[in-house]
């Protein structure tokens, strides 16, 4: 880090704290003390109004009312901001098109000379997240869901069920905002259905803020739960021993105990992602089989048969 980022990122360190020692911001930059006597005593000279407090609890901070420098980048910061705004061009954010536009100039406008570079190496950089493409979204969804989070409100929305045709009023109790797959979903509570649902934003027809307050801690819940409700303990797979080196990373496998380890090997997990488990035994047949628990064992039957029922008649 050269020094003249070193320095602003002081400056920013003791903003944010309301006190930090020499040693706290030499482990922060990674320097040595004496680096940091170095850039204190260099603010000091610049009247970046610094104060030392000496003794026992001492430290240093920083005057409250002191007007921070405008916000430069690195190259690495620069780059890492593109990349990041490649994705949200890819998961398109509801209601902030503009504000996205807004963004992208304002960083190709820092990059000056070095615009027509950085634009061709984030060509060679590709995102594969989406099988969704939904067409459009509420004009205030996004603005809605946010304040809604803010003030812990309660929202009221008109739902579109395509399987009936029919659109649904209801009142919900949003819990997070999600992005998978190219669509963004609501986690909430379902006051009608008095029951956790999961919306599809866009195919909510019309949003509304309620005065209704609910309490933050069912949001806590929520988080706690969630997992240990999807959870399903005691997987046992007979997988081929290739296939696992290649998947083992995969966050599906983690904590997987090995019973044996041959060429078709015997493995036991616990994991929530059971769709995942199927679609996997399911489109690798030859080298995946499920021995644990029953019932999984049950669905991956199932769905076989209506495959087989639905080749089978033509």
């Amino acid at each position: 880090m050269k020094k003249m980022e070193r320095l602003i990122g002081i400056i920013y360190a003791l903003k944010e704290h309301d006190k930090l020692t020499a040693r706290d911001l030499a482990d922060l930059f990674e320097v040595s003390h004496r680096t940091i006597y170095r850039d204190i005593d260099a603010l000091s000279q610049l009247n970046v109004p610094i104060i030392a407090l000496e003794g026992n609890g001492g430290g240093y901070q920083i005057n409250d009312n002191y007007f921070l420098p405008s916000v430069t980048f690195n190259n690495n910061e620069l780059l890492y901001l593109l990349i990041c705004l490649k994705m949200g061009e890819i998961i398109k954010v509801p209601n902030m098109k503009q504000d996205y536009e807004s963004l992208k100039y304002k960083l190709l406008n820092i990059l000056d000379d070095d615009k027509e570079e950085y634009l061709k190496l984030l060509d060679r950089i590709i995102f594969h997240i989406n099988r969704l493409t939904p067409n459009s979204y509420e004009n205030t969804i996004m603005y809605t869901i946010i304040q809604s989070f803010l003030g812990n409100n309660d929202i009221n929305v008109s739902y579109y069920i395509p399987k009936r045709e029919e659109v649904i009023s209801r009142r919900i109790t949003p819990y997070t905002l999600e992005f998978d797959g190219g669509g963004w979903y609501l986690q909430a509570y379902c006051h009608l259905r008095q029951a956790k649902r999961c919306f599809r934003l866009d195919r909510i027809h019309h949003i509304e803020k309620t005065d209704i307050l609910h309490d933050e801690c069912l949001y806590k819940e929520f988080i706690e739960h969630r997992y240990d409700e999807r959870q399903i303990c005691g997987i046992e797979l007979e997988i081929d021993k290739g296939l696992f080196q290649t998947m083992q990373s995969d966050e599906m496998f983690m904590d997987t105990e090995i019973l044996s380890n041959d060429s078709r090997m015997c493995i036991k997990f616990n994991t929530p992602y059971k769709e995942d488990i199927l679609e996997l035994a399911f489109f690798e047949s030859g080298r995946v089989k499920i021995l644990q628990p029953k019932s999984l064992k049950e669905e991956l039957k199932d769905m076989c048969m209506r495959a087989y029922e639905n080749y089978s008649k033509t």
